[in-house]
């Protein structure tokens, strides 16, 4: 055979050899590059759910606080409750007045303190006098002051006066204003009481 022959069919078996070989190369980039492309998704979802997972837990963490005070709140609420049963203060209220300021003068006549104490003086179905206080120390006072006191004492006074002024009559006594003093108060441990006094007021009363 011609050595020019055997030469071209040499290079003719070389040259598909490397188009074969080219051929090969590209599918395998081509393949590469597609595994490249799923490999940068899966990174990315991976990131993305990172990133939704840190903000479920950052959720989860303020609802556990949030969870973690309301307990708190219950259980402080719980005690207060058992505190309030469990309260056998006993506060007693004295009523004493002072004719010269026609002031009436509500005593916690106990070693307690009272809180959040709302006072109204009533006369003949109608409120004349009324206040409202943070903290009654014990022992201490509430003064209601309004001159309607002093005005029934006077009007009562001049009643007895007339009625003895007539002839062959005598009644012994001196002018007086019966009044009914309401108290709610709040005691040292919580409890919410109400307790009347019903007084009859006298020019001669005070301490």
């Amino acid at each position: 055979m011609d050595i020019n022959a055997v030469t071209g069919v040499v290079g003719a078996i070389t040259g598909l050899v490397g188009g074969v070989s080219g051929c090969v190369a590209l599918f395998q980039a081509r393949h590469g590059n597609k595994l490249s492309e799923q490999a940068n998704g899966s990174a990315e979802e991976a990131n993305r759910i990172a990133v939704e997972s840190k903000r479920a837990a950052e959720q989860a963490n303020r609802l556990a606080g949030k969870a973690n005070e309301i307990a708190a709140d219950a259980n402080s609420i719980s005690q207060r409750a058992l505190s309030v049963t469990a309260d056998q203060t006993v506060h007693k209220w004295r009523v004493e007045y002072d004719g010269e300021t026609s002031t009436v003068f509500l005593v916690n006549d106990c070693p307690d303190m009272a809180r959040d104490v709302s006072v109204f003086v009533r006369c003949k179905d109608q409120t004349v006098a009324q206040r409202h206080v943070d903290e009654v120390a014990p022992f201490g006072e509430v003064a209601l002051e309004s001159e309607f006191f002093s005005k029934q004492i006077f009007e009562d006074q001049v009643g007895i006066d007339r009625l003895n002024s007539q002839p062959g009559f005598a009644f012994i006594g001196c002018g007086s204003c019966r009044v009914k003093v309401h108290v709610a108060y709040t005691t040292e441990l919580g409890a919410r009481r109400n307790d009347e006094v019903e007084q009859c007021l006298t020019n001669s009363q005070r301490h």
